[in-house]
């Protein structure tokens, strides 16, 4: 927590903790929100930043440092809240990473960022939200410009729910998340996965996936690939020995290269919205 602090205090007074960016079921949705130091342009580019937890658990808190990474590159980083499971049922997530990139749209000039520059990252279940949020402008009843951002960064997210996952498993998740068994709704699942909504509107991603995951296999990194290049889209694919289902590792050696490879992909990102 310490570390945490200090490191939001050397950002500066550019950033906005607990903004509140839209409220769900009479309570309020937050973000924290960052301002880098020096800016890569202006108005400044902005990443809609998602976190994990199997889309039942997990807070901003977790992305901190993904976020913080973002904003020493120079972009601004939106780090979302958004409505879990069980209590909450899909598409809320969904719905309410759309309603933050609507926020984003009309606090441009409150905020000093550019709405035509938004993107998106997320880490396993933020992923699969952060993909959707680059292949969807749907689920959401708010009207206004589109949600679609323009690039993602997916860390270890899962891409195709009828595919490779323990169907006990699948069918717990889908009874949590979307009130049914995976197994009894073929329709529901598809909807749910990413790869069913690529086509050539999509936005460009790159993907960092372990080969030691064993909670999203790695496969699903290869189904969002083909699914990319079906719809020629741009699709850059980091597979990393040794790397489970995080940014950590066992050994120095293994968090270096997963560190290194984060690294590239944030780079990637900032690239791709500066541009």
């Amino acid at each position: 927590m310490i570390a945490t602090l200090l490191s939001l205090m050397a950002l500066g007074p550019d950033v906005k903790m607990g903004l509140e960016y839209g409220q769900a079921d009479g309570k309020p949705l937050l973000m924290d929100f960052y301002m880098p130091d020096k800016p890569v342009r202006k108005p400044v580019p902005v990443v809609v930043m998602i976190h994990g937890g199997t889309w039942m658990s997990g807070s901003r808190g977790d992305m901190t440092p993904f976020a913080m990474v973002l904003a020493e590159k120079g972009v601004a980083v939106a780090n979302v809240d958004y409505r879990l499971a069980p209590k909450s049922k899909w598409p809320a997530m969904i719905v309410d990473c759309q309603n933050a990139v609507r926020y984003l749209h009309g606090s441009g000039s409150e905020l000093g960022i550019d709405p035509a520059r938004i993107g998106a990252a997320g880490a396993s279940a933020g992923a699969h939200l952060a993909l959707l949020l680059g292949f969807t402008d749907g689920w959401g009843p708010g009207s206004g410009p589109s949600t679609r951002v323009q690039a993602v960064a997916n860390f270890f997210g899962p891409t195709d729910l009828s595919k490779d996952f323990d169907k006990q498993l699948a069918d717990f998740v889908g009874l949590q998340v979307m009130g049914k068994k995976a197994s009894e709704a073929p329709e529901d699942v598809k909807s749910f996965s990413p790869v069913n909504h690529v086509d050539q509107k999509s936005a460009p991603v790159y993907t960092v996936h372990g080969t030691a995951d064993q909670v999203v296999p790695v496969v699903q990194a290869d189904r969002l690939e083909t699914a990319m290049k079906a719809a020629g889209r741009p699709h850059t694919k980091v597979i990393v020995e040794g790397m489970g289902h995080g940014v950590g590792a066992k050994d120095e050696a293994t968090v270096a290269k997963i560190k290194a490879e984060v690294d590239r992909a944030m780079a990637w990102l900032v690239a791709r919205l500066k541009a």
